[in-house]
């Protein structure tokens, strides 16, 4: 049937519809509701009278469900659901004159099945609201039935609210419109003399730093932020003062910073480097912080993400100053029922348990000797004169086998609570100072101590007592020690393969734009670097293949290019190429810096390359931060995205 025959019987139906025969809901339900559909073409299939909201907190659902009608755009059941849902059609008494009650039932529906549309109706009355899913339902058509026997009022009503164009509607785009209209009321307000009322409500910028406490304002923007201390986890709470989101305060975690926000500093949003931001259109963009999704207008977003460049940089510096000083970067970040902490080394459960007896035996109440400095724990092992604690030692079982006599135990350097109030509480200005031997001690120096020190003494006192085997109890010392070269240090260009490979991971995890200001050195460098390589170099067919597919639309397996003709030398003109590129770029698509990586691993791993100390030198330089950057995101971004 044709749309034009379908409005034609639409029409007719509702002409001639005799409304005596509404008595009750059910009447309501069976000759006015499921006609009208069926006349604006929804499918019977299409419909469902009872639904499962899947919510834990919400009893006899079934029972709100009674006087309820949903469409969905799909027949199938399989597929009937939030996000094919289209209609909720609640049906009232013929002569009900309140619909409040129902349109709250109709909100409460719309929350968890999300549709386009929902309706109210008493056979006689008709009342269609748009469902937004960050905003106020908005009503859109609200009139007496007895309207739609005229032809035009008809062919308008099927024309706009029946299935196949209803089908056809983007929820986003939807979601947009109630945006729109804000907008527009903003710019009216602006246009007839009332900027001043408008700016009046915009906040005054300013960067505001007490202790832990950050405050960054910008007009449209303010961020509160307290900043984390000693591995303490911080959070933030975001306001804003345009017309449309006046008076939102979203709280944000520190899982939410680190997941969404801390990468893309210093990029504008329409550049596509940050996670949070999806642009919409030149003048918009939906922005995703924790569980809130709103849409700003470009001068809110712009404004939030000048405040947020500030905050997050600030804020990422906070957990890189604390790793830094307490040497943590070189261990495995450990986290087990409730416990924080590093991943030092592993021993048999054997020696954990003489490491834990002579903590207890030699507890620094009991004693005056070197040795006596331990507090008594149930579990731990706590390295303190009771002055200041110096450090906590957790045993971290593998698996359940770690529990048998022969079993492995990891040793994990604790970030204990207890620890860090006594930094905070004492009397020196900063937690940092309070680090070193007499003070809090370093993950690093921590290792070191129980390796040369503490485990020593232990296996040499209860050898003599109870005549066990030094050698028996050393070997299952399991020192994952990281044996790279410091990039500093680095004097053979094959010491630069561990970075880049990290770099490479990093790159393959980042699903953002890169800015290319962070690469730019970093091509250029390597690029010099490797610039000298003997054209006989094995694998010339590898980098050839990762340099075509850096051209947009070329696969494997079909080539825009003759790149089958090229060899080492064209390739190396590439490279250069993609140097002069980037320097005219804002940023960098992840997959084509993983290509350039990986053909720079490729060849100092297999090529002859002859190269100058300053050479050398300038890529260690260019390395390091891009290196301490993915270190970073890598430990902590992706943890908590």
């Amino acid at each position: 049937m044709s749309t034009t025959d379908a409005s034609k019987e639409f029409i007719q139906w509702i002409q001639t519809f005799d409304y005596r025969c509404l008595h009750n809901k059910e009447d309501v339900e069976k000759n006015f509701v499921i006609p009208l559909f069926r006349y604006l073409s929804y499918p019977d299939k299409c419909c469902v009278s009872k639904y499962n909201l899947n919510s834990d907190n919400q009893p006899n659902q079934e029972k709100k469900l009674e006087d309820v009608k949903i469409y969905f755009a799909h027949d199938d059941v399989a597929q009937q659901n939030a996000e094919t849902s289209l209609i909720i059609v609640v049906f009232l008494e013929p002569k009900a004159n309140n619909f409040q009650s129902a349109i709250e039932q109709a909100i409460f529906h719309s929350t968890y099945l999300k549709p386009l549309l929902f309706v109210i109706t008493n056979g006689h009355q008709i009342k269609i609201f748009k469902y937004f899913k960050y905003h106020k339902e908005e009503c859109i058509y609200d009139k007496n039935v007895y309207s739609l026997k005229l032809n035009s009022t008809a062919l308008e009503f099927y024309n706009e609210f029946n299935f196949y164009t209803i089908k056809t509607i983007d929820k986003d785009t939807v979601n947009l419109l109630r945006y729109s209209q804000y907008n527009l009321i903003e710019k009216h307000l602006r246009r007839y003399d009332l900027q001043e009322i408008v700016d009046r409500t915009d906040f005054k910028p300013e960067i505001v730093r007490e202790g832990d406490r950050l405050i960054v304002a910008k007009p449209k923007v303010v961020i509160e932020c307290n900043l984390p201390k000693a591995f303490k986890e911080g959070n933030c709470q975001i306001q804003f003062s345009g017309v449309i989101l006046r008076g939102l305060k979203i709280q944000l975690n520190h899982q939410d910073i680190l997941g969404q926000l801390i990468t893309g500093l210093n990029t504008r949003p329409e550049w596509g480097c940050r996670r949070f931001i999806k642009q919409i259109d030149s003048n918009a963009f939906e922005i995703s912080l924790g569980q809130t999704t709103v849409i700003l207008s470009d001068v809110e977003t712009l404004d939030l993400c000048l405040c947020l460049d500030v905050v997050c940089q600030e804020y990422k510096q906070s957990i890189i100053e604390c790793e830094n000083s307490l040497e943590t970067w070189d261990f495995e970040f450990v986290e087990f029922l409730g416990i924080r902490g590093f991943h030092l080394f592993s021993v048999d459960a054997k020696l954990w348990r003489l490491m834990h007896n002579f903590a207890n035996e030699f507890n620094y109440i009991q004693g005056k000797t070197e040795w006596h400095l331990f507090q008594q724990e149930e579990m731990s092992i706590r390295v303190s004169r009771g002055i200041r604690d110096h450090a906590f030692i957790l045993p971290c079982p593998v698996n359940y086998l770690s529990l048998l006599p022969n079993g492995i135990i990891n040793i994990v350097y604790e970030i204990n609570e207890i620890h860090l109030q006594s930094l905070e509480t004492g009397e020196i200005n900063s937690w940092k100072q309070d680090i070193g031997r007499r003070g809090t001690w370093t993950a690093k120096y921590t290792k070191e101590w129980l390796l040369n020190s503490f485990i020593p003494k232990v296996i040499d006192y209860y050898s003599q007592k109870y005549q066990l085997s030094a050698a028996e109890l050393k070997k299952n010392i399991a020192d994952y020690d990281n044996d790279r070269t410091p990039i500093a240090e680095i004097h053979d260009i094959r010491e630069l393969i561990p970075y880049l490979q990290d770099i490479q991971t990093w790159l393959q995890n980042y699903v953002e734009n890169i800015p290319s200001f962070l690469l730019r050195e970093y091509y250029q460098a390597i690029t010099n670097l490797v610039r000298n390589t003997d054209s006989a170099i094995a694998g010339i067919d590898y980098i050839i293949r990762n340099l075509s597919l850096m051209e947009v639309g070329n696969t494997k397996d079909r080539m825009n290019s003759n790149f089958y003709k090229w060899n080492f030398k064209d390739a190396l003109s590439y490279l250069d190429a993609q140097v002069g590129r980037i320097n005219n770029y804002q940023y960098e698509e992840s997959f084509k810096a993983d290509l350039m990586t990986r053909i720079f691993i490729w060849i100092i791993e297999h090529g002859r390359i002859r190269f100058s100390q300053s050479q050398l030198n300038a890529a260690k330089q260019a390395l390091l931060p891009l290196w301490e950057q993915s270190r970073f995101e890598m430990r902590y971004v992706n943890a908590h995205r």
